[in-house]
């Protein structure tokens, strides 16, 4: 299987897809143009953007958005084993014309004089319009009219995303309150299986459970075990990705006593069956 796949390439406009299956980093040598926007979806495994002896790291379901109009750059985009990675480059006067009739916040007069280096959690939204570059098969007649929806989608999604750091909650003013919802989170990626309870959740970061709540929803967008079930599903399908192991086995890895139950949730999550989702890959 190639690693990269040119998705759409028209008008200074490149969005493409890459997955490195091996062992090994994939190195490639990039260029930051002045008026280019460069943005980077880490959907999984881990990539770093190496400049010199400075490196940005782009981890599992994070954005990293570039923009640099004062100077240009030569740099290394590392994607490491197990990675997928879609990137889109697009000059700044055509995203402005593209997505809008009004300025984007970053379209300013006094933004677009300095440079911009953001990272940002990847919604579920933006995760679910990226996840079917990697399964679907089109007919040549409309790929490109395809990928240009799906490439003004992603972008539409990023910019009416809500920031994660976009802080309404007062808990999250509190460093110490802040530290301790993002290790809450933590505790849930490591125990899947047999997650606590919020009460126990909350005992274990040792916070209030509605500052747990609040914040938890806050932050990341989602209720606790409305995060927690989308972790699952996305454990779910990777094993499912290993092509060794069934569904069943699948289920019970990840604590459930009926498989039925990951089906449902599974098909609520994807929008089809595991049996369906591997009869596409």
């Amino acid at each position: 299987m190639d690693y990269h796949t040119s998705l759409f390439h028209d008008q200074g406009i490149s969005f493409d897809r890459y997955e490195n299956i091996g062992e090994k980093s994939i190195f490639l040598e990039s260029l930051l143009k002045k008026d280019r926007i460069q943005f980077f979806f880490g959907l999984e495994g881990k990539t770093n953007l190496h400049f010199g002896p400075y490196i940005r790291n782009i981890d599992e379901q994070n954005i990293t958005f570039l923009f640099n109009p004062l100077q240009e750059h030569i740099f290394k985009i590392e994607i490491q084993p197990q990675t997928k990675l879609i990137t889109l480059f697009i000059p700044l006067e055509k995203l402005h014309k593209l997505f809008t009739p009004e300025d984007l916040p970053i379209l300013h007069n006094e933004a677009i004089q300095q440079k911009i280096y953001q990272d940002k959690l990847m919604s579920q939204s933006v995760l679910l319009t990226l996840l079917p570059l990697y399964r679907i098969q089109l007919n040549k007649s409309i790929e490109h009219t395809y990928y240009y929806g799906k490439m003004l989608e992603v972008v539409s999604l990023y910019f009416s995303d809500k920031e994660a750091d976009n802080i309404s909650c007062p808990f999250l003013n509190d460093a110490n309150v802040l530290s301790k919802i993002k290790q809450a989170k933590e505790v849930l990626i490591q125990q899947l299986k047999l997650p606590p309870t919020i009460a126990e959740l909350a005992r274990m970061v040792t916070i209030p459970e509605y500052q747990l709540k609040s914040g938890f929803k806050e932050l990341y967008g989602h209720t606790i075990y409305g995060y927690l079930l989308i972790k699952k599903m996305e454990q779910g399908r990777k094993l499912l990705d290993q092509g060794s192991i069934q569904v069943n086995e699948v289920a019970y890895d990840l604590g459930y006593s009926n498989p039925s139950h990951f089906i449902t949730a599974f098909k609520k999550q994807y929008g089809l069956t595991p049996k369906k989702y591997l009869q596409g890959k």
